[in-house]
């Protein structure tokens, strides 16, 4: 199956690098289970820490200046950041563990985190920080601390959450005529479809919600339709807002609910091919929202700093609201959150810095607030000055209803997208090729099944 291969690779690569590193790079460290990691002393003297991130948008700039700023105040420690795309990020950090080579900090994300403790290439951390006066519970979100924790022990160390939400082009609902939607509540699928007719335009000005209206000739979309692996997301939003599950509770099978997650798609599917609403085989969202294109944009916090910077340039006015409550039940909204893990390598002193520099990130994390995500950490979350930052609102009503991936060992296999997994080919069939999505979602329920039941 070829969604099984990735896994392989995984495992190919822990194999192939560690035998032609055999003799000088360290072995593979023993499953996190059987890790244990005592309580770093203060480091001692110039250390150099490697910090690996997947942050490849306007979030990244944001990041590279924190880590500058750290190094400049703290002549005795210098963080080399590099940054990739999460998915090859992650291969890398397997190649590179394998090798000995492993770097000091790794970022990612809470759903990410079982898999690497399943192959015990990061530390449980409940040791590691128990005399930490800033890095403890009570200091952070309670629903961030919790999202890092594997089998009951922490993993990762929380740097914020964040969710998708819908943007907004104040001037094209001022030109028709339609009121925008409120920061929160979360608009009704009616409202939704009211608005994304209204402001979807052709060249004779006409919108889709008026007689003669032209579909093969759209200049304004409403709204952007994802092709990526946000489709998926969007889809997981929908999905959970009818209750759905994707993993059995034992880990081992599919247990989607098949009507259910066909529904979900449906609905996004039909946005494109039946009502006309967003346009097809879409790649550059943002460009298109900023441009005109299209007067909404599903995106999460993390677009914020590209849309200040649009406004500030050259007028663009923006607001934001909460992702839409398409099926009328309880709210819910794909939602994740970067944290910060410890490879296991076992380089005392540079664990010891990268403690340190992690209690600073964490208490100086409001300029990481910055970059749109919402911090994890209390202090700066609550302060004033975070709360009443433009276009926050949303995304904050939304952190009690965000809906995480489920953590399995085989995570990368069912979600990773660069490589051909279930959810993103099901994803592109559905909104590229217009494919049943009653067949797709069938198809995609068994690959999970045979995935998590192979050894």
């Amino acid at each position: 199956m070829q969604t099984s291969k990735l896994y392989r690779k995984w495992m190919s690569l822990l194999l192939i690098v560690a035998m032609l590193g055999a003799g000088c790079a360290a072995p593979v460290a023993a499953p996190a289970g059987e890790t244990t990691a005592a309580q770093p002393a203060a480091p001692q003297g110039v250390v150099t820490l490697e910090f690996w991130g997947g942050w490849t948008g306007p979030d990244a700039n944001t990041m590279q200046s924190i880590v500058d700023r750290y190094n400049a105040e703290h002549p005795n420690v210098q963080v080399n950041l590099s940054m990739q795309a999460w998915s090859p990020l992650f291969d890398a950090f397997i190649a590179a563990s394998s090798a000995g080579s492993a770097p000091d900090i790794l970022a990612m994300h809470p759903q990410e985190l079982a898999q690497f403790v399943h192959l015990g290439l990061i530390l449980p951390l409940d040791e590691i920080i128990a005399n930490s006066k800033v890095i403890k519970p009570e200091n952070y979100l309670e629903n961030a601390w919790e999202g890092n924790k594997v089998d009951g022990r922490l993993y990762g160390i929380p740097l914020d959450l964040h969710m998708h939400g819908l943007y907004y082009n104040k001037a094209a609902f001022e030109r028709a005529g339609v009121p925008v939607p409120p920061p929160t509540p979360p608009i009704t699928q009616d409202k939704f479809m009211e608005i994304a007719k209204r402001l979807t335009i052709d060249a004779n000005g006409k919108s889709a919600a008026e007689e003669g209206f032209d579909a093969n000739n759209i200049v304004q979309y409403a709204i952007n339709a994802h092709t990526n692996h946000h489709a998926f997301f969007q889809w997981w939003s929908l999905y959970n807002q009818l209750g759905g599950k994707l993993i059995s509770d034992d880990g081992k099978s599919c247990a989607m609910d098949l009507d259910k997650a066909t529904q979900a798609w449906q609905f996004l599917q039909d946005l494109v091919y039946v009502h006309k609403v967003a346009p097809q085989g879409q790649t550059d969202y943002p460009r298109d929202f900023l441009d005109g294109r299209t007067a909404m944009l599903v995106d999460g916090p993390w677009r914020i700093p590209q849309l200040e910077q649009a406004a500030a340039e050259s007028g663009f006015q923006w607001g934001a609201a909460q992702y839409p409550n398409i099926f009328g039940g309880e709210f819910a909204v794909w939602g994740s959150g970067h944290n910060f893990t410890l490879p296991s390598k076992a380089d005392p002193n540079k664990q010891a810095a990268a403690v340190a520099f992690l209690e600073w990130m964490a208490a100086n994390s409001a300029e990481w607030a910055k970059s749109g995500q919402l911090p994890a950490f209390k202090a700066i979350m609550e302060s004033e000055e975070f709360q009443q930052m433009e276009g926050r609102a949303p995304f904050i009503a939304s952190m009690p209803y965000e809906k995480l991936f489920p953590a399995t060992p085989k995570y990368n296999e069912i979600f990773a997208s660069n490589a051909p997994t279930p959810m993103m080919v099901m994803a592109q069939r559905i909104m590229l090729e217009a494919a049943d999505p009653a067949v797709e979602v069938k198809t995609a329920c068994e690959t999970i099944s045979a995935i998590l039941a192979a050894p």
